[in-house]
């Protein structure tokens, strides 16, 4: 399906999961596509795959931040995908002050200024921000306070910034996946049986009785970002855990 060349799309943490998924579609639907993150080889790596254009940007540096922008300096921006964040899982014991600066930074600051970098762009195309929440924001995780708490705040801006740049145009939503098939599991720090053994329980709490997988949240991101009058709103992608 070909049906928005003519429009442009960056999307962060784009190697992977659901951003390497998203980045797809969306290529798919006839954009044309940039993904960015920090480590030049997977980031390149994936750009060839996906016959994408890579940028190599650390968003914890501001200059780097500023840096994403001058691509679309002259074209604009018809979407931001907000991908990239930290997803790590520890109890309350051993969270500490650098480990919560840097959490609060990543996951809240570096698209907060990315976005503030890249407003021209997106104002000259009238485009839209999609942020990725979480099912934890409502359904409680063990060890996953500080995680949480970040995805939390994400929400909050989505609603914010939505009523703020709406004068410009600039459309502002969220989707917020539940259980998906991608590496973060792998981030808990547990063997592989009892990866397993943590999926099946997952499974049999899920209505859909499944994990959901990367392309299903990256198609409901383009909708989302598609849907010209909606603005504000945090769609759940989590298999009907929500309406639990």
């Amino acid at each position: 399906m070909k049906t928005n060349s003519h429009k442009i799309a960056l999307v962060t943490g784009g190697n992977s999961g659901i951003g390497y998924a998203t980045a797809k579609y969306l290529l798919e639907r006839g954009y044309q596509v940039y993904i960015c993150g920090r480590d030049s080889v997977r980031v390149n790596q994936a750009a060839d795959s996906l016959q994408a254009t890579a940028l190599i940007a650390d968003l914890a540096n501001m200059d780097d931040t500023s840096q994403l922008a001058e691509p679309f300096v002259e074209s604009g921006l018809d979407l931001l995908v907000n991908n990239a964040a930290i997803a790590s899982f520890a109890p309350l014991e051993h969270i500490t002050q650098s480990g919560f600066m840097e959490f609060v930074y990543t996951n809240l600051g570096s698209p907060l200024f990315l976005i503030q970098a890249l407003l021209p762009a997106l104002e000259k195309k009238q485009g839209s921000i999609s942020f990725i929440s979480s099912a934890v924001t409502r359904n409680g995780l063990p060890n996953a306070s500080l995680y949480a708490a970040t995805k939390g705040g994400i929400d909050a801006i989505t609603r914010s910034l939505a009523i703020e740049l709406a004068p410009r145009n600039i459309r502002v939503n969220a989707v917020s996946p539940g259980a998906i098939d991608t590496p973060i599991i792998n981030k808990l720090g547990l063997s592989e049986e009892v990866i397993g053994q943590v999926k099946a329980q997952m499974e049999a709490t899920i209505p859909m009785h499944r994990y959901g997988r990367p392309e299903e949240v990256a198609q409901v991101i383009v909708a989302q970002a598609e849907a010209s009058y909606v603005t504000g709103s945090i769609w759940s992608v989590d298999g009907g855990i929500d309406a639990m």
